[in-house]
């Protein structure tokens, strides 16, 4: 059982790393291709923990390679965490970007609505007085 749990391990370490290096290279679609492998991972990983881990029957060395491994699990998830942050914060920045480019001139031309959702009529062009001086 903790030899699984060791390979479970390693095994959504594996993933995660994999995740991370395409999110660092905003590969979006291909890290968004890992997500079932990711699933199925950490499915396996809870699954092992559920049923129960002995690990008194693992020596010295096998301890510690589960130890590292637990460890590197730790980092590689903080390094998706970040690599998923930033990935968003760059998306925002185009969203605010496009945002930006429209012409504020064509503000005039958007319609309208009020509070229950519907458009607000149009307004009666302005009129304009003009005043004599004597």
């Amino acid at each position: 059982m903790s030899d699984d749990l060791s390979e479970l391990t390693e095994q959504l370490n594996r993933v995660l790393a994999e995740e991370t290096g395409l999110l660092d290279a905003l590969d979006l679609a291909a890290a968004t291709n890992l997500l079932s492998r990711k699933q199925d991972a950490v499915a396996a990983l809870q699954g092992a923990i559920i049923a129960g881990v002995d690990t008194a029957d693992l020596d010295e060395s096998q301890m510690e390679a589960l130890r590292g491994r637990a460890q590197r699990l730790t980092e590689l998830g903080e390094a998706n965490r970040h690599a998923i942050e930033r990935g968003l914060a760059l998306q925002t920045q185009l969203i605010q970007t496009i945002a930006q480019a429209v012409p504020k001139a064509r503000a005039g031309e958007a319609p309208v609505y009020q509070a229950d959702g519907t458009k607000t009529p149009p307004r009666p062009p302005e009129s304009y007085a003009f005043q004599r001086q004597m």
